[in-house]
């Protein structure tokens, strides 16, 4: 280190500078760290609903009157049954990796996410079931989706963001990277009209026709805010003792300094 640099160090200035940054990152830490005890709080409220709705009685999936007011946030995971039919046409492959083992499977697959046209009209997207990789492309040997009226059990799911990292879709291959209704119907089938705004999450009769329900597997919810708040807290906690430990070192070198030069 050059004397210029060491001199800087031992400055009132460059202390006070140091310092002054260590408390601006100890307040910024523990500003994350509260914000992790929100998004905590946030996160367990929304289990907490989720699985109300889901032990709460099956309704009637809502109707096309409905759909322009429905709230997300109230109907996520709403128990619901639909009458209707399955469409021939627009099925969408969603990909998707299962990050552990669910029964057989596990892995890189797709959601098959197949229109139904309700009885009462409107058509909602509904997601059948995981296929693995191998069994999708480049031919679909998995089980297509029964012809004929149908009565369907599930839970409605919001749909899922669009980010600006999110892959365009493989028009050709029919293939999306989110289970979204409005861009399946903007960008991959625009002939489809009418569609709602939310899909559903297929439990019954139909869900063991494919190789693994989409029930179980969208339940799982991550949840590490406490962790990462103590991550953030623990570096707020180290600052102050960082800035302890400089000025133990910076005031030895000063102090030696002066000695020097008393002696001279």
């Amino acid at each position: 280190m050059s004397d210029a640099k060491k001199d800087l160090r031992q400055t009132g200035l460059g202390k006070a500078f140091f310092v002054g940054f260590l408390l601006v990152c100890m307040i910024l830490f523990l500003a994350l760290g509260f914000w992790q005890m929100d998004r905590l709080q946030w996160k367990e409220q929304l289990i907490a609903s989720a699985n109300e709705r889901l032990n709460a009685e099956r309704s009637e999936v809502p109707d096309q009157s409905q759909w322009a007011t429905l709230d997300p946030d109230r109907f996520d995971f709403q128990k619901v049954s639909l009458t209707g039919e399955f469409l021939e046409c627009c099925e969408a492959r969603v990909f998707i990796s299962l990050p552990k083992k669910r029964d057989r499977y596990s892995g890189p697959g797709y959601w098959i996410v197949t229109p139904f046209q309700l009885e009462e009209g409107g058509v909602v997207y509904v997601n059948r079931g995981f296929a693995p990789q191998e069994m999708t492309l480049p031919d679909a040997e998995y089980a297509q989706a029964p012809k004929g009226k149908q009565e369907l059990q599930g839970y409605m799911r919001r749909p899922e963001r669009v980010g600006s990292a999110t892959l365009e879709p493989d028009l050709a291959k029919q293939v999306d990277w989110v289970i979204n209704p409005a861009r399946l119907q903007n960008v991959m089938f625009p002939e489809l009209e009418n569609v709602a705004p939310f899909y559903v999450n297929l439990s019954s009769p139909v869900a063991s026709d494919l190789p693994q329900a989409a029930s179980d597997a969208a339940l799982d919810f991550s949840n590490r805010h406490l962790e990462y708040a103590f991550t953030w807290f623990g570096l707020a906690a180290l600052m102050p003792i960082l800035a302890i430990f400089w000025l133990i070192r910076t005031r030895r070198p000063r102090q030696e300094l002066a000695k020097s030069k008393s002696e001279e």
